[in-house]
């Protein structure tokens, strides 16, 4: 059994120095969840509350020492691309996301840890049909798909694990301030919604036991 609404919980953010990780760690530090993050740029780490952990998240020794006590795991990774451009060049392992998935589960098997969510996008896997031809034309002609291909190596992953996942596939992101969102099993509602709200509904989840072993497409 989760954590009611009323409880703390233990939460261990993979990319929490990312723009959607690092909203997702402040918001639980805000409700006086407990946060510790893996982090490589220490720089970056400067969320109040939060206990930053130098090393890579693909680490399963260290993870397997972190997640001592931990109540649930986020991984909000994505291949990184050096700027926003859709055709920028890519500078993040081409599978960071699926190792670290990978190191993870291993790491919570070790310490009995069952919950994970983790940020997938709309499009991937078995949703690309959902996706208006157009976007798939221009993602698949982008760097985007190579984020695309990673994310889907680590949906199966998840899908084949003992651990209580929640895949979460945000359509577009925006960095507005809206915390609304819409739960689709399939076509989403809408093209896009906010950072906050991918956040809010992560924390929503954990702190519900919503969504267990369900793959869920957010949009605003």
């Amino acid at each position: 059994m989760y954590a009611k609404k009323t409880d703390f919980m233990k939460i261990l953010v993979l990319g929490a120095t990312g723009r959607t990780g690092s909203l997702l760690a402040r918001l639980a530090v805000s409700k006086a969840h407990q946060v510790k993050a893996v982090v490589r740029d220490r720089i970056k780490a400067n969320i109040a509350g939060v206990n930053y952990i130098n090393g890579l998240p693909t680490d399963e020794k260290l993870l397997t020492e972190i997640l001592q006590g931990i109540d649930a795991v986020v991984v909000s990774l994505n291949i990184s691309r050096r700027s926003d451009s859709p055709y920028a060049k890519v500078v993040s392992p081409l599978t960071l996301i699926s190792e670290t998935v990978k190191s993870v589960l291993s790491a919570m098997e070790k310490n009995n840890v069952k919950r994970i969510i983790s940020v997938s996008a709309s499009g991937v896997g078995d949703s690309w049909k959902d996706m208006p031809w157009i976007g798939r034309v221009f993602i698949r002609n982008s760097n985007i798909w190579k984020a695309y291909l990673d994310h889907d190596r680590q949906e199966k992953l998840l899908r084949k694990s003992q651990m209580d996942w929640t895949i979460v596939r945000p359509v577009m992101l925006n960095d507005k301030e809206n915390e609304d969102y819409k739960v689709a099993h399939g076509k989403p509602a809408n093209s896009s919604i906010s950072r906050k709200a991918v956040a809010k509904f992560i924390l929503d989840a954990l702190e519900s036991g919503k969504y267990v072993k369900d793959c869920v497409t957010l949009s605003c």
